[in-house]
């Protein structure tokens, strides 16, 4: 029997940080970069805070507006009546937004990501970044179609950032349009052949074609740029599943979470290949790991684990 895989597409998120010249008070630019600070360094509760402070410094309200009225609109409160009295004074408001938008995408809300995008957006029409993390958002809650729209805009802003043809082709993925997003896949690759991410996703598009030795090929490329990629060993272990090399396949998985002892998908795999193999214990093990890491996994683990207990019991 071939092992249904739980898949992990890998998105490309963008992160603004501005020019020095924007005109927004000092303080603000204070705030701004010591959240991209926090950020970067994962105190994402942190991270949102100095965001929020350096929205509410380099913005400001007209004449009919109050205080309070506008922290409500903002976030800050609860009223949402007056968000139209808020005049914003420089473009840091807009990438403050779009990269607190960031940290609650991390943090798994998405749609309070969403809703910081079209604040920025709103703000700064052309900015791709803002609509590409919206896209990135709109993804992850299986909006498939509204996050090709938002990946669209992007590049109709900004057509040489090989990372929004990455996500756009992750989406085409998604919607099984494997062509269109190997077609995009490759368009990034040709603007940056450096990036292990592409390599990666192509690599899960051309599995899904079945062609397996492809997929084994991007893999292998994506571990040449970054013989760190977690992600990379989970695929090559997804190929050598196909190919019902179960023991190789239980090699790189347990590479993948060498690398990466978070990463739930590959808890869950490894999980069934060792159940087809008969290690009961073990893969209990493994499969109470993914879900405790992942627990929306929870539901399509079940029904994988179930298809190779029928198989199991036809195969004896």
């Amino acid at each position: 029997m071939k092992l249904r895989s739980i898949a992990k597409a890998a998105l490309a998120l963008s992160f603004l940080v501005l020019p020095c010249q924007a005109q927004a008070p000092r303080a603000a630019h204070d705030h701004f970069n010591r959240a991209n600070s926090l950020y970067q360094k994962g105190d994402l509760e942190g991270a949102i805070a100095d965001f929020t402070r350096a929205i509410e410094i380099s913005s400001r309200l007209d004449n009919r507006g109050r205080a309070d009225d506008w922290r409500n609109k903002n976030g800050f409160g609860g009223a949402a009546a007056n968000f139209d009295k808020v005049g914003v004074l420089d473009p840091l408001t807009a990438a403050a937004y779009a990269n607190r938008g960031l940290a609650r995408y991390q943090l798994r809300d998405y749609e309070g990501a969403i809703s910081d995008c079209n604040r920025a957006i709103a703000i700064s029409p052309r900015l791709p970044d803002a609509y590409n993390n919206r896209g990135i958002a709109r993804y992850a809650l299986k909006d498939y179609d509204r996050a090709l729209s938002d990946f669209d805009r992007a590049i109709s802003i900004n057509p040489r950032n090989p990372e929004i043809y990455n996500n756009r082709g992750n989406a085409h993925a998604e919607r099984e349009d494997f062509d269109r997003a190997i077609a995009d896949f490759e368009r990034a690759i040709a603007l940056d052949p450096r990036l292990p991410v592409v390599y990666y996703n192509r690599g899960f598009a051309r599995r899904r074609l079945r062609d397996t030795d492809g997929a084994m090929k991007d893999f292998n490329k994506t571990l040449a740029l970054d013989p760190r990629f977690a992600s990379a060993y989970y695929g090559r272990g997804v190929v050598m599943c196909d190919k019902n090399e179960l023991d190789r396949a239980i090699n790189e998985f347990s590479r993948a979470i060498e690398l990466d002892p978070r990463f739930a998908e590959v808890y869950a795999n490894r999980g069934l290949v060792l159940l087809r193999q008969g290690k009961d214990t073990e893969a209990e093990q493994d499969f109470e790991r993914a879900v405790t890491l992942n627990p929306a996994l929870k539901t399509e683990m079940e029904q994988r684990i179930e298809a190779v207990k029928k198989w199991r019991q036809t195969n004896r």
